[in-house]
């Protein structure tokens, strides 16, 4: 429209648990408990995304050996940023910092070398031919076709339709929202996008989709009710700024990179990683000739990877994919949205984020990037053969208004990113609990972040994780005064 090792049987979803899935699943012994000690030898983080990086950075200040390895050549994992000639940036999509956390605002103030820039939110949906902006404003109402705008005002009044349980996201919105909003606006987008029916797909997509897309917690739109307060209060309501590194997401990477090193860690990119495990115990991580005996594995890569890896039985859980189209054009944005939503079937396009009105230092004069988003499946007919989709994505862009000229195109880029969201069919949670309880056996494995947890979050969560996890690991080193705000500050 936007968690460490296996909890016990019968624990809450992730959903159910956004806020403190990290802390839920920061440790799997309890107090006074025997528990590896991240000082008894090197701690192996796989992944140099968002977690990882930020785990490793917070472990290293605390004096514990870490090595971090990761697949890719660059750092960032799915927050990574591509830079083309030296002076176009692009990100994976609209990524920013956005917290109410003050460890996270404590954190980011000392690791963003220089001061960041900050902005209003400005996020928009493309529906029927016209722009609204999201979330939906007072005025949006009235430009609605008046039809469509009728029979949703009557849903909504009638609280949605009660007579759906909220088992799967074709229930639960109905339920919430009524027919014309599922049929119109609901329905289409998930099939386009998530690629899987509706009443196929949990009803924790549904929960945790709508709330990462309105983000403002105060804006519930799921009733009549909800909508008149949320719209409403946007007459007088001061508008959400974010922060965002000036340079491009990469500049809070490089820099979380260098205090990890500068503090005695070392970071292996280029290489993946292989567990050898003992049925107790990970006793061995594999990077290319090097060979590390960890104390503790905190694990960012896929779940389901780990169970490979590590000889148990692969789950039936599925990762989405993501082709990128960064078009460069030489023109002016001839709309200042940071971010959109399309939703229309016959569009390829799902979301498309502007660099420049994050940071205008992400390209030059006269110049606007546009990252345009496709979601497929990886090994599909579109993941194989994304370049030949490119003139498709120019002429939605063309057709939305983006591009006036298509001779104003400079270049376009394709990038792939392979697990970029976990896919919430109906029984995830059965596959999510197997995968855990497997896993659980490995006594110095953690799993963690967005990847290694199955969860669908963003960056803020992924610090919170990071914090959760490396208070969790300390205190059970000894270190027992050891809590996040001292971790956000710096221990040195």
């Amino acid at each position: 429209m936007s968690d460490t090792s296996p909890p016990p049987t019968g624990s809450a979803s992730p959903v159910d648990m956004a806020a403190s899935a990290p802390t839920m699943y920061a440790s799997k012994h309890a107090a006074g408990t025997d528990a590896p000690s991240v000082h008894d030898g090197t701690v192996v983080v796989v992944g140099a995304g968002v977690t990882g990086l930020v785990t490793a950075q917070l472990l290293c200040e605390a004096g514990v050996d870490v090595v971090v390895i990761e697949k890719l050549p660059q750092l960032g994992g799915l927050a990574r940023s591509f830079v083309y000639d030296d002076k176009y940036v692009f990100d994976c999509g609209p990524h920013r910092f956005d917290t109410n956390n003050p460890n996270i605002k404590t954190y980011l103030e000392r690791v963003l070398t220089r001061q960041g820039t900050f902005f209003p939110r400005k996020s928009e949906v493309y529906f029927k031919g016209k722009y609204y902006s999201w979330p939906i404003k007072p005025q949006n109402l009235a430009q609605l076709p008046p039809r469509l705008a009728g029979r949703a005002f009557i849903d909504l009044a009638t609280n949605g339709s009660k007579e759906y349980g909220e088992d799967n996201f074709q229930n639960y919105i109905l339920r919430q929202y009524g027919p014309t909003l599922y049929k119109h606006f609901f329905e289409g987008y998930s099939l386009k996008f998530l690629q899987v029916h509706p009443a196929e797909t949990h009803s924790d997509w549904a929960k945790v989709g709508i709330n990462r897309a309105i983000i403002d917690d105060k804006a519930q739109m799921q009733n009549l009710g909800q909508l008149l307060r949320s719209t409403l209060l946007q007459f007088n309501k001061v508008p959400q700024r974010f922060l965002y590194p000036k340079a491009g997401m990469y500049e809070a990477w490089d820099s979380v990179a260098a205090r990890i090193e500068a503090n005695g860690g070392r970071i292996i990119l280029g290489q993946g990683a292989e567990m050898v495990g003992d049925g107790k115990r990970v006793v061995e991580v594999r990077a290319g000739e090097e060979s590390f005996k960890p104390s503790v594995v905190i694990w960012t890569a896929p779940i389901t990877l780990a169970c490979k890896q590590l000889d148990l039985h692969v789950p039936d859980l599925g990762y989405l994919g993501l082709l990128l189209y960064n078009v460069i054009v030489r023109e002016e944005a001839p709309r200042d949205y940071q971010w959109c939503y399309y939703g229309a079937r016959d569009l390829l396009i799902n979301r498309v984020s502007v660099p420049r009105f994050f940071s205008p230092d992400t390209t030059t004069p006269g110049v606007t990037g546009y990252c345009n988003e496709v979601t497929c499946m990886v090994g599909d007919a579109r993941w194989q053969h994304g370049e030949r989709l490119i003139d498709w994505v120019v002429d939605d862009m063309v057709r939305v208004g983006l591009i006036k000229d298509r001779g104003n195109v400079l270049d376009v880029h394709v990038e792939r990113l392979p697990e970029s969201y976990p896919i919430y069919r109906n029984d995830y949670p059965v596959e999510l609990e197997k995968a855990r309880s497997q896993l659980n056996q490995f006594d110095n494995l953690r799993l963690a972040g967005r990847t290694g947890l199955f969860w669908y979050n963003n960056m803020d969560h992924s610090m919170e994780n990071a914090l959760q996890l490396s208070k969790r690991l300390l205190r059970d080193a000894g270190m027992t005064d050891i809590d996040e705000t001292k971790l956000a500050e710096g221990l040195n």
